[in-house]
């Protein structure tokens, strides 16, 4: 979900008080919409609840120029508009407004229809402009990539998206970006999980066994929190859109409301949470914890800070040399894989903990990277990003534990290629696992997996199914024990089932693996696999950095984790960034 602000049920939005109808008048409605769902993964956008004519929306701009949901809702209604149009409307940016004339050549940068006029800036500062939008696509012209960045990003993406073989470096028609002794050194320094699990005494997750609760109680007690809160828009429904023999979706309310600096505004409309797992209880608990997840994740906030959580958090505004010269420790953002370089510019900052060899102490995080849809006043620091390293659960740990492992699944399959020496068939003694790879076959659904563990061991697959039509529907998943994460990327494969017909055969010459004989680096222990993966990180260089969104309204532990060092996108476009890592990978499968 490429994805802030007080939660309220649907009531809380009205008021007949004049006062409270002045302040309402003030702010920005939005509507939250589904545009569309590609690979598995939904995409929404921000909309004006009414419509508004360019002209209106240039005048708001004026007042709130960095409103992101308005900026892009402007970029959508001008992508209509002819070349003609837009050059005029070039000339008139020209005369004195620098807002209209920074959504021109954003527009020109998307658009290659338009990159023509691209030129009618020459005689522009571009830096200047940059200042009157919150979105990167100004700043990343002014970084001026070369065509052997856009070669590369192609290649991977099309090796990502359609399983196109990568060139030999030695015949690819560009250089690697990376010496050789930059990648040896990376390589050499490598630790696994194995060799942490290795050092670690087995005899004391054996006497540290978690009491967890079941897919039952967790269902159970999530429904009641949220039924609590007025928060369902409709029923449970079977949703049979992925391999998993249970799947459900349920309707949710989402309303949320921001007031910080120009940025006031009121986000509703209508969410839908999916569920999928092998008995009808996983699947409920896996949507009901969704649920619970990303209403904590849209955040409210007011003059004071976020709004709502079981910690407070007021707010910092400032840039990251600023504030450390004031003796704030903060996150310096362009350790997160940005697309586009950060400057120092204003940003606001929320507290988080930082887990290092010695413990933990606390950090200053940019909010922007924590919360889903973040739209304060403020400039953008990438063009979007998913929903990773969230997590709900029955405890902090447990929550901790899953939002690392998605980071790190979301990281690998970035940097990981698809090479079909790393591809295998699965055969299981498992009765359930066993049974749906038989329907499967007998539907002629051929499920491939492909093996994307990174330098890290950590196990993670990605299974997929190619479509009569060549598309490929796929689904990933990461987890200490082998056989859950190849399960996890299994049931999460978009493809109805049944009812879809067919698939392309697998290649004769891929090899088969036994599920029961998948790794397995697991402790037994929550608190255990979180210390264990936690080393393993920090072991490599890589701190987790921790983000507590428990609501004092749900009481349900939730999480997000940054990890910077690691990619925080999976997929690839004309602003992505080249990863060493990437290479890295990329030469020990390629050359």
């Amino acid at each position: 979900m490429r994805i802030s602000r007080s939660i309220y049920s649907p009531g809380d939005l009205h008021s007949t008080d004049a006062k409270d109808v002045k302040k309402e008048c003030d702010f920005m409605r939005y509507e939250m919409r589904h545009m569309f769902t590609g690979s598995g993964i939904g995409w929404f956008a921000c909309m004006p609840c009414e419509e508004m004519e360019f002209e209106s929306g240039l005048e708001y701009l004026r007042e709130h120029p960095f409103d992101d949901f308005m900026h892009k809702y402007m970029l959508q209604q001008a992508a209509t508009f002819g070349p003609n149009l837009v050059n005029r409307l070039i000339d008139r940016g020209k005369e004195g407004d620098p807002y209209l004339l920074a959504l021109m050549y954003e527009l020109c940068i998307i658009h290659d229809r338009l990159k023509h006029l691209r030129e009618r800036f020459d005689d522009v500062d571009i830096k200047g402009l940059s200042r009157y939008s919150p979105l990167i696509y100004i700043r990343w012209s002014l970084e001026k990539r070369d065509y052997e960045s856009y070669y590369w990003i192609s290649l991977f993406s099309e090796n990502t998206s359609i399983h196109k073989t990568l060139p030999h470096p030695d015949v690819a028609e560009q250089n690697v970006p990376f010496d050789e002794d930059t990648l040896r050194r990376w390589r050499q320094g490598l630790v696994t999980v194995r060799d942490v699990a290795d050092h670690l005494d087995r005899k004391i997750f054996q006497a540290r066994q978690a009491v967890q609760l079941t897919p039952g109680e967790t269902a159970a007690r999530a429904m009641s929190c949220l039924n609590a809160l007025n928060l369902f828009a409709g029923q449970q429904i079977t949703a049979k859109t992925t391999l998993a023999p249970c799947a459900i979706q349920i309707p949710w309310h989402l309303n949320v409301a921001v007031s910080t600096g120009r940025n006031k505004w009121r986000l509703s409309g209508i969410q839908r949470s999916y569920g999928q797992g092998l008995e009808i209880d996983e699947a409920r608990a896996s949507c009901l914890m969704e649920i619970v997840e990303r209403y904590s994740a849209f955040a409210g906030f007011d003059s004071d800070g976020a709004v709502g959580y079981a910690k407070s958090y007021p707010l910092i505004k400032g840039g990251y040399e600023d504030l450390r010269k004031k003796g704030y420790n903060v996150l310096d953002p362009n350790e997160m894989c940005l697309e586009v370089t950060y400057s120092g510019q204003e940003l606001y900052w929320i507290s988080a903990e930082r887990v290092g060899k010695n413990g933990s102490r606390s950090i200053y995080v940019p909010v922007q990277l924590v919360f889903l849809f973040s739209n304060l006043d403020e400039l953008s620091l990438t063009s979007g990003l998913p929903s990773t390293g969230l997590a709900a659960a029955n405890s902090i740990e447990e929550a901790r534990l899953r939002s690392l492992l998605e980071v790190l699944e979301r990281d690998a399959e970035r940097v990981l290629p698809f090479v079909w020496e790393r591809c295998f068939l699965l055969d299981a003694e498992d009765i359930q696992i066993k049974g749906i790879l038989e329907d499967c076959v007998k539907n002629e659904i051929q499920v491939i997996f492909l093996d994307i563990t990174s330098e890290f061991g950590v196990p993670c697959y990605k299974a997929f199914v190619q479509g009569p039509d060549g598309r490929i529907l796929k689904g990933c998943g990461a987890n200490l024990d082998g056989k859950k994460a190849a399960v996890s990327a299994l049931l999460e494969v978009p493809c109805p089932f049944p009812g879809r017909l067919g698939s392309m055969p697998a290649p004769k010459h891929l090899k088969t693996v036994r599920y029961e004989e998948l790794p397995d680096y697991s402790t037994g222990d929550i608190g255990w696999d979180l210390r264990l993966l936690e080393t393993l990180l920090i072991s490599n260089g890589y701190h987790p950095i921790y983000i507590d969104l428990t609501r004092k309204d749900l009481g349900i532990p939730v999480v997000k984790t940054l990890i910077p060092g690691l990619e925080i996108m999976n997929d690839f476009d004309r602003f992505s960034r080249l990863s060493m890592r990437q290479f890295g990978h990329y030469l020990k499968e390629c050359a």
